[in-house]
């Protein structure tokens, strides 16, 4: 059982394959068939039912900022083709290629394909793999670290989905400012929820802040408003409320910062470092 926590654990800070999961879900399986022989029939029912239930795919969802500046490849892309392929000496089996086909280049170098985990026709949903099929468009964050990899946990958004031109813009803003620090989130609460019947020019604002010793905002200095009257307040309260972290276990202490956030008034929070 502690295995599997610090398992999880590290799945849920890189969280790029769900290869833990994968891992998890054969050891297993093997190890009940192995111990106990004589009981084969229960114990493959138990253990596949057992899998299932604890073993299920989980993503660490990552706000939009963190996506920007954790990947090094953010493109459109079209998959033209797919098929499978050996990885890592052969030693694991589940993964194929993808041959995709450039749309829009954000972020990175072009690329021809990527690697997928699962096989082509064959999906185990419960180990975070994926089916791409061919001709699907979306919009990926991929980095070095997965060899430009793709898993169901991967940041994607589909071309016909509602926010797409939004996620758009923003990584027009970005770029064009030539920001990169967007690597930021914060724990959220209901400090937004009063806003949320505002009037705005823009669905993203941009913030420079400079963070204390403390990780509250010192200063703040605006790239973009959301170009409504609240603009100030909104700014307050952001100072007032948010504590800045890297991520779950580190604080941002001292340091200068990029914050990005989106207005949905039908969203539970208004106002997000989420597209929502």
């Amino acid at each position: 059982r502690r295995q599997s926590i610090d398992d999880e654990k590290r799945c849920r800070e890189k969280c790029r394959w769900g290869e833990c999961f994968v891992k998890q879900y054969f050891g297993i399986v093997f190890v009940f068939l192995i111990k106990i022989p004589i009981m084969k029939k229960f114990v493959l029912l138990f253990a596949v039912v057992f899998s299932v239930n604890v073993f299920a795919c989980k993503c660490a969802y990552q706000s939009f900022g963190e996506n920007f500046a954790q990947n090094d490849f953010v493109a459109e892309i079209e998959i033209l083709k797919t098929y499978d392929v050996d990885f890592n000496n052969g030693e694991d089996d589940r993964f194929y290629k993808a041959d995709i086909k450039i749309l829009k280049l954000y972020k990175g170098k072009k690329i021809s394909s990527i690697l997928v985990r699962g096989k082509v026709s064959n999906i185990y949903e419960s180990a975070c793999e994926i089916e791409l099929k061919v001709g699907q468009k979306m919009l990926v964050y991929l980095d070095t670290e997965s060899n430009f990899g793709m898993s169901s946990c991967t940041p994607k958004t589909d071309l016909n989905n509602e926010n797409i031109n939004l996620e758009r813009k923003a990584l027009e803003f970005l770029i064009a400012h030539k920001i990169k620090k967007t690597n930021v989130f914060y724990f959220s609460g209901d400090y937004f929820n009063k806003f949320k019947k505002i009037k705005t020019q823009n669905n993203f604002a941009v913030y420079k802040i400079k963070v204390d010793a403390k990780s509250k905002a010192e200063s703040i200095t605006v790239i973009q408003n959301f170009g409504s009257n609240k603009d100030e307040e909104i700014l307050f309260t952001v100072k007032k409320e948010l504590v800045f972290l890297k991520n779950f276990m580190t604080e941002i202490k001292n340091e200068e910062i990029i914050l990005v956030m989106f207005y949905n008034p039908k969203s539970e929070e208004v106002i997000s470092n989420f597209i929502q």
